[in-house]
């Protein structure tokens, strides 16, 4: 797990499902301690795409 990464880029409080997609895509890549949520994955991985 990134400490660091994680204590520098908490979650917002009450996210709406843009900031959850942009959270956990910017976690994918600089962490992944655990996975994307079921729910996300679609959005994330077409963000993640360049």
């Amino acid at each position: 797990m990134n400490g660091a990464w994680h204590k520098a880029h908490p979650m917002p409080k009450n996210p709406t499902r843009e900031q959850r997609i942009a959270w956990h895509a910017e976690h994918a890549r600089e962490c992944a301690c655990r996975p994307v949520p079921e729910s996300l994955k679609a959005d994330v991985a077409r963000l993640a795409r360049p």
